[in-house]
Formats: structure tokens, sequence, C-alpha cells
């Protein structure tokens, strides 16, 4: 007898992943115009496929080496749509917002958060201190819907600029501390042992490693495909391929040599783009880089929402919830407008650049990096930490984001 309405796993993956790629493809063009971001609404789906369907324990730490791969897929991918997206990446005025972002609210988030893990949530000093390196960075992929525009438009907004030069980079520069937190648990409380080891090999080596590697591939990359001469071959060639390219071998081969792909990622990039001559060709990599993250946001927001389901004891524990609503609409505003204070900016470009520093996704990269590295104390409060920050980051930006982008194009101009 024939065998009907059989349920295999691997059909079974494939409808899943069918139903999601149809979500990713229709829900961000259907919710562009509305005050709710396309995550909020694949945490309510997610939310609502936990207690239609799966309504069973959601464990997480079980499945860290797959949720890292895939976080780790997503950034590199939204960190070469922020490098393409930036027209004039070695100008001084692309940066010097970005740069007071990175080099004084990062560190004062990182303290901050540290602190606030250890004396409200109870965290171990290690533990605490990779909360603080994995919640500093802002996120290049829900950042998205501030960021600046496609290649071949001209870069008009500050905030927008901003925004998008200081989450292509500071993805990168979160490695740094992680490896002290790792080192931390590893090693003990005496910093001594170890903080001239990482002062040279994770701070100063890597980050160089990274930024050279990366200039060298995205002018490689682009002498490569744009020394063709003929119009014709270079329309042929496959938009989807050379973005595959352009993310995955600066990647690949810092990781391999021993820097940071992060950076070298957003780095090749930047260089990649800089020449303006091939704008439309820039637009066509960038449109594809989006779909591609787009289907992975979709799976890993769903994710976070069977999850919140799931451990909704979470959102009841008032010391996370304290954590998480200080780092957020305390902690990250306070560093950010105190890092731009005596610029020319306006209090509203000042104010939007604070805010809107997005957790996300590269903070689901870092935690799961750490505890895949090495054991860490209290990682099960860690995690619920983590996760409910995103949750929260996640609403509050993506609930407020829609009114902040009609007055950045109202009021925000270089």
């Amino acid at each position: 007898m024939p065998d009907y309405f059989t349920l295999e796993d691997y059909n079974l993956i494939l409808l899943i992943t069918g139903i999601i790629a149809m979500l990713a493809a229709i829900v961000p063009v259907i919710m562009s115009r509305s005050y709710i971001s396309a995550p909020i609404v694949y945490l309510i789906i997610g939310i609502a496929s936990y207690f239609i369907f799966l309504h069973y324990f959601f464990e997480p730490l079980r499945h860290l080496d797959i949720i890292k791969r895939i976080s780790e897929f997503v950034v590199i991918v939204a960190l070469t749509n922020a490098g393409l997206k930036i027209k004039e990446p070695f100008k001084w005025e692309t940066w010097k917002y970005s740069f007071r972002l990175l080099a004084i609210a990062m560190p004062i988030t990182i303290v901050a958060a540290a602190f606030l893990g250890w004396k409200i949530a109870g965290l171990a000093p290690a533990t605490a201190l990779l909360f603080g390196a994995l919640i500093a960075p802002t996120d290049p992929v829900l950042a998205g819907e501030l960021q600046t525009s496609e290649p071949s438009k001209a870069d008009t907004s500050k905030i927008r600029l901003g925004l998008t030069s200081e989450a292509g980079a500071n993805d990168g520069l979160a490695f740094p501390f992680t490896y002290a937190a790792i080192l931390y648990a590893v090693a003990g409380g005496d910093y001594t042992e170890w903080i001239g080891y990482w002062f040279l090999h994770d701070f100063l080596i890597k980050i160089t490693l990274g930024v050279i590697i990366g200039l060298i591939t995205g002018w490689g990359l682009y002498k490569l495909v744009f020394s063709i001469s003929s119009t014709a071959i270079l329309n042929k060639i496959s938009r989807g391929i050379l973005s595959l390219s352009l993310t995955l071998l600066p990647y690949a081969l810092t990781e391999i040599i021993g820097g940071y792909g992060f950076i070298a990622v957003f780095v090749a990039a930047c260089m990649f783009s800089r020449y303006e001559i091939f704008d439309s060709h820039m637009d066509s990599l960038h449109d594809f880089n989006e779909e591609l993250e787009s289907i992975v946001v979709a799976i890993i927001f769903i994710a976070t929402g069977i999850f919140i389901s799931s451990q909704y004891y979470i959102l009841l524990n008032p010391e996370i919830v304290a954590v998480a609503l200080i780092m957020i609409l305390v902690v990250r505003p306070l560093a950010g407008y105190l890092s731009l204070v005596k610029t020319n900016l306006n209090h509203f470009q000042k104010f939007v650049l604070s805010f809107y520093g997005i957790r996300g996704i590269g903070s689901v990269f870092y935690l799961t990096y750490a505890l895949t590295y090495t054991k860490f104390v209290d990682t099960d409060k860690l995690f619920d930490i983590t996760i409910a920050t995103i949750f929260f980051s996640v609403l509050i930006h993506g609930l407020t984001a829609e009114l902040v982008q009609n007055r950045i194009d109202k009021y925000d101009s270089i």
C-alpha cells in the first residue's frame, strides 16, 4: 500500500525552511511602511509557533555550535553590506562621530555592563566581563533600518553614516574584550599573568591582521573583477557569487592566519566599494546580501521567540529585566551622548546616535563563541540576560525606528 502523509525529518526541515524563506521575502516589504519592524514580527511568529505547535522545553545551550555558526554567517553578511554602503571609507568625515562612539562609548558600555552583571545579576567576574564584551557592539543587522543609503546614493545623513560606520567596526572590536573574558575565566583573577599577552596578540596583532588582510582582499577582488574591459562580460558576472566571495574570502583568510575576520570583511567591503564608477554593480551586491541576510534574520528571531516563550520566566525575573532595561535605556544612551559632547551635532542627532545602539545577532555570536571556547560560571543566567536584552532592544528600537527615520530625513543632513 502507498504511504500517505509520512513525516520525515528531512522533509520537515525543507518545509520549515521554505516557510521561513517566504516570510523573509514578504514580511520586510509588508512592514516597510509600518511602525513595527520585521524582527518584531518574527518574534511574534516564534512565540505563536511555540504555543501552537512546539510546546516543549527549548534548550539552546545544547545547540551552541549550530547557533554560533548561523549567527557568525549572518553577521559577516551584514558587515559586507555595511561596508558597501559607505561611499568614502577613508575620509575622516565618515568616521569623526563613530570614532568617538568606538573609543569612548564602547569601553564605557563594556565596563558598565560588566558591573551591572556582577552587582545586580550576581554573575561571576569573568562571566560579567563576557557580558560586557558581547553586549557592547551595535548590531549591523538590526541597525540596517537606520543605516546610510545604498552604494549608488550619496551619504547625506550624519546619523545614518555614523550608525553604519560604528556598526561595521565595533562588531570586530568586541573580539579582544571577549578574549579578555576567556583568559580571565581560564587563568583566574590575576590579570598580570595574561594582560600583556592579551594586549599584544588579541588586541594589537589580530586587529592589525584583520585590517591589512581586509584591505588587500578588497583591493585584489576589485582589481580582478573590474579589470575586465568588456562591459558585456562584466555584466554577466553573477552578483550573488561575487558577493559571497567578497564576504567569505577575507573572512576565511583572516581566520586562517589568526586575525579578526569580522574586521577584515568590513574593511574589504569598504575597499571594494570606494570606486564610484561601478555603483550599479555595488547596488546589486548590496541587494543580494540583504536578501541573504533577511532569511537568516528570520530564522534567528523566530528561534528567539520560541526560546522566550519556552522560558518566559526570564521576563519575570526583576534582576534580569533590570539589567536589560538599564543597558538599553540608560547605559548606551548616556555613554553615547557623553562621547559626542563638543561636536557640531545638534541634540536630536546626538540622541539618535546614542540611543540606537541596537543589540542583536552579534551578541548571540560572541556569547556562543565564548561558551564553546571554555567554561564559564553562571552560563544559564548569562544566556537569559543576553536574550532578554536583545528581546527588549528589538521591541524598543524596532517600535520607534520608523518615527526616528521620518525625523532623520527631515532634520539631519551633512
